[in-house]
Formats: structure tokens, sequence, C-alpha cells
């Protein structure tokens, strides 16, 4: 009898104790929550991110923060601390082994993963480096979100020593980031020369880009992405859009990039019966090039400095089609697609100040507008109605005329213009 109500007394201590202990836990974890700054972003990553390159380590991390401040001072952005914890040579293992020591006592809520393929040692070993930077990285996500941080992925890069391979594996990597619930950046849009090396002029060094590579770098992180993020906007899914048809209409759809903008894609699903304007592009100078339809059905892009690529795809065949413009300015080139067909090239640099779309003889749906250049390999994915999310700053639907939604991680808005 003594040996049934001692092992009765024995069984309730241990299942009090078991509900002490994950009560403990979840307090714990509220505690850490509650510790972490709402306004803090650190970044952990590498050299780059460091601001190897740059005059006086001040690199594309630095510029951004510069962004914040200014955003902050002129009241269109919250006020942002950021903390920068890369060191030179890390990769995902190295960040894993720093990670409990060196990043939790930054008790910031976002943390920026900014790490390339470079020190994943992708040229010297090959495919086996992309998986264990897939494998890591997914384990840094878990890892941050399971400590109640937010975190964001920086897509990977160049370097001068990588061949078409390598520039395989990046593009490969970076497609499967853009398939992540976890909000991303597209460097190689803002430096790539389009086989996997640094852009000519952007370079420091074969492993590092310069002041104006870190400028281009900067410019690809969407501005408001992280006050849309502390405003709990979600990740966009894939919307397909009815249309607006144009018909009849006198207004045109307004947006406008947030700061400076250089490296960018534009593209917009459209269905067109006769000629006429598809988009209009004003950029720093005030001058206005245009995306056309031409009098014979083909697609045609004016420069605002002038310049013109003329198409050889009839667009004006009752089907939807999908026009993307995509502009390196670090290389200095504009491409035009139409669906995943280049269209043609010109040589020119870009600073992007406002878009109009729409015309009186297109319907228009699915209008995404990215902060950096695009390969042809996610222009091809763009035209299966896969969305892309990094650098993402626009992504309208277009359902409806009256309301024009932007789905975007972004704080920026269309509207009809007046």
């Amino acid at each position: 009898m003594r040996s049934k109500f001692t092992l009765i007394i024995l069984l309730c201590f241990m299942v009090c104790f078991s509900v002490a202990t994950k009560a403990a836990v979840i307090a714990d974890t509220v505690r850490v929550n509650k510790s972490l700054d709402s306004l803090k972003i650190v970044f952990f990553g590498s050299s780059v991110p460091f601001g190897f390159g740059a005059k006086k380590d001040r690199g594309y991390t630095y510029m951004f923060t510069d962004i914040l401040d200014k955003r902050a001072t002129d009241g269109t952005g919250k006020k942002w601390k950021t903390a920068n914890i890369s060191k030179g040579g890390d990769n995902t293992v190295r960040l894993t082994q720093r990670w409990k020591k060196e990043l939790v006592p930054q008790k910031a809520k976002y943390v920026v993963y900014a790490l390339s393929l470079g020190n994943e040692m992708i040229h010297e070993q090959g495919g086996s480096k992309l998986t264990q930077f897939e494998t890591n990285m997914t384990k840094l996500i878990a890892m941050a979100r399971d400590s109640g941080y937010v975190p964001i992925l920086t897509n990977c890069y160049t370097r001068n020593d990588f061949n078409a391979k390598d520039y395989n594996y990046v593009k490969q990597l970076n497609a499967w980031i853009n398939t992540l619930d976890v909000p991303s950046v597209n460097l190689l849009g803002g430096i790539d020369d389009g086989t996997g090396k640094w852009a000519a002029g952007n370079w420091y060094n074969p492993g590092h880009p310069n002041d104006a590579g870190h400028h281009e770098l900067a410019y690809t992180i969407v501005p408001s992405l992280f006050d849309a993020l502390s405003n709990g906007k979600p990740q966009p899914t894939m919307v397909d859009g009815s249309g607006i048809a144009f018909k009849g209409q006198t207004k045109l759809i307004d947006f406008k990039p947030d700061n400076i903008t250089h490296p960018f894609t534009t593209t917009i699903t459209i269905k067109a019966d006769s000629k006429g304007h598809i988009l209009q592009l004003k950029d720093s100078t005030g001058n206005i090039g245009a995306i056309n339809i031409t009098d014979k059905g083909f697609v045609d892009y004016t420069s605002p400095q002038y310049q013109e690529i003329l198409g050889t795809t009839k667009v004006t065949d009752g089907q939807w089609h999908k026009i993307t413009l995509t502009h390196y300015y670090a290389r200095n080139e504009t491409q035009l697609y139409c669906d995943s067909t280049l269209q043609g090239h010109v040589a020119e640099r870009l600073s992007i100040k406002e878009l109009y779309l729409g015309d009186k003889n297109i319907t228009a749906k699915n209008w995404l507008f990215y902060r950096a250049g695009m390969t042809a390999d996610e222009i091809a994915a763009l035209t299966k109605n896969t969305l892309l999310k990094s650098s993402l700053e626009l992504y309208a639907p277009l359902n409806d005329k009256n309301v024009l939604a932007n789905l975007a991680q972004s704080t920026n808005t269309i509207t009809w213009l007046k």
C-alpha cells in the first residue's frame, strides 16, 4: 500500500515538474522575444556586407542604413537602428557557430543573413557546397524564427574567378531562395556583368566590390522593406489578376519607386489589338521613354535617352504576353523581352523616377517592379508565372480599376494619375 502511495506521489511530482519545465521554457521564450528591439536590424554575413572594398569599410549595409536614416528624417520611414557583425571569410558553417555568442546579444528583431557561394567554396568543390548552403541556411532560418527573430536573406552574387559552372550554381541557388517564405534581396541583379563576374568599374579586387559596386548593391534593397515587415505585411503569393481594360480610360496608373533607382526590372502582362503605349518611364533628367506597340503590332522600346529597341514579336494577336524591361546600371545595359524572347538591348544608364501604365488599346494585369536586373533564366521564370520575390517593390495584380493593391513587401502605393 505504501509502495503504491509512493508511486502516486512520484507520478504527481513528475507531471508537475514537466508542466513547470514547459512553462519555464515558454516563459523564457516570451522574455527573449520581449527583449528584442523591434526597430533594430543586424547584418550577419561575410566581408562584402562588412564593407570590404569600400572607403573606410562603409559598404552597402552602411549605405542602406543611410537610406533608412534619410527616410526617418523626412518622415517616410521608421527610425531604424542597425548593427553589423559580418566577418570576412564567413560562410553558413561559421554563422551557425557564431550564432549564439554573437547574434543573440544584439537583441535585434531583424537579422539579415548575407553570404556568398564564394566562401562556401563552390568554385573549388562544386555542387556539394550548394547543398551545404541550402541545408545550413534552412537551419539558420529555423534558428532565427524559433528565437523570435525575423530572417531576411541576400541572394548570392559575383566573383571574378567564377566560371560558367559557378555562375549556374549562383543562379540555381537564387532561384531556390525565391521559393522560400523569407524576404530576400537580389544582390546579383545589381552588379552582374552577365557572366557571373563584377560589372566593369565596380570591383575592388576579384572577390569584392568598390564604392560604386557597393552603391549598386545598396540600391537593390527595397527601402521600405523593414517598414512593411514591422507593419506585419506578409510575403506575397501569386494572384493571376483578371486585368484592367484601359479602353475608354483617359487616366494612367502611376508608380514612383522609393529613393534612387539604378538597377531595375519591370514586367507587365498585356493583351492588345492595336498600336499604343504600354508603359512610360520618366528618368532623373525628366525625359520620358516608353514601351509601345507599333503599327505592325510589334513591341518597341524608346529610351528616355532617345535610343530604341525594335522588337520582333507580334503582340496584337488577342493573346496575353508578358513584356519585361530589365536594366543593369552597373554594366550600362537595358534589355527588352516579350515573354521569354529577347527583343534587343541598348547601352545606357537610367535612374527611373516614375512609371505610368496604360493606354486605351490594351488590357493589363500583373504589374511588377523589382530593384534589380534579371537574368534570362529569371525572365523565363516570370513568363511561366513564377512569382520571384527578391527585391520586389511592386506587385499589382490589377483586378479592379478602383482598387489598386500592392502585394509586395513595401509601403509603396500605385494610384490613378489625375
